[in-house]
């Protein structure tokens, strides 16, 4: 396959993006880690922030996931706050589907023959197996960090899992797996911030468009799901994720609406 060239340059992603900061690493632990550490010593003015990594060593997703990731992965993670963005944090929920339906943007842009959809809340799925996760996460401590959010993700490009592990290689793929060929991961990266910034917006201006595309990527719906969350176990027909970003089952007992958890099919 043909390789392309990888290599970020700052002043291009500040120019064609909605970045203000930007940060690029030859290789970090976690980018989420490193946009905390930013989230307390940058002034506002310089948010939107951007760090990537061309490798991350520590990357994790929600809770204590860990994730496969390699070389030719796209890894990075954006500060942002309320100033920057003009979203409220009552509505930081959303903003982590906001940005899966960003990354799905930007792939089938460049993959448009496959399949992909969101699987609640936080998972990006290519043609039946994960290649993207969202990890969004509040610095908290003092202000004005307290005041800020974190939102990491990484999308699986051209690290193709079939060089995974064996204990992951059949969880995941990669856009160069479905693609059969190289993308240019500097293209990628721009086509998902500039993606990224259309759907804040509609988050912003509550534009009906921005539920209406995550609940037609929703992998989930009309599925009978298990939704783990807070210790129990909640078992129904997955109606939709609705405007406010909670997923809303329909169980025995009646309608339940969850924020946060973790979703699978139902055996």
């Amino acid at each position: 396959m043909q390789r392309f060239e990888s290599s970020f340059d700052a002043d291009e992603l500040r120019a064609n993006t909605f970045v203000r900061h930007v940060e690029v690493h030859d290789e970090l632990g976690s980018t989420n880690d490193r946009a905390i550490e930013l989230a307390r010593e940058l002034a506002s003015d310089a948010l939107p922030a951007l760090v990537v990594a061309r490798r991350q060593t520590a990357g994790r997703g929600r809770g204590r996931n860990v994730w496969w990731s390699a070389d030719g992965a796209l890894t990075f993670s954006l500060l942002i706050d309320q100033q920057s963005t003009g979203i409220l944090p009552a509505n930081w929920p959303q903003v982590s589907l906001a940005m899966a339906v960003a990354v799905c943007d930007a792939i089938s842009a460049d993959v448009p023959s496959a399949t992909i959809g969101i699987k609640w809340p936080n998972d990006v799925f290519l043609d039946g197996r994960k290649v993207c996760g969202v990890l969004v996460e509040s610095p908290g401590g003092a202000a004005p960090a307290k005041h800020r959010l974190v939102v990491g993700a990484g999308i699986n490009v051209n690290n193709s899992w079939r060089e995974a592990p064996a204990d992951f290689a059949q969880a995941g793929t990669a856009m160069c797996d479905i693609s059969h060929r190289q993308h240019a991961l500097p293209m990628v990266l721009e086509n998902m911030l500039r993606a990224f910034a259309h759907r804040i917006a509609q988050l912003r201006s509550r534009d009906a468009e921005l539920p209406r595309t995550w609940e037609q990527l929703n992998l989930m719906s009309g599925n009978q799901i298990v939704v783990e969350a807070d210790g129990r176990c909640i078992e129904g027909e997955c109606e939709e994720i609705a405007y406010d970003g909670a997923i809303v089952v329909d169980t025995l007992f009646g309608k339940q609406r969850l924020y946060s958890g973790s979703v699978r099919i139902a055996n």
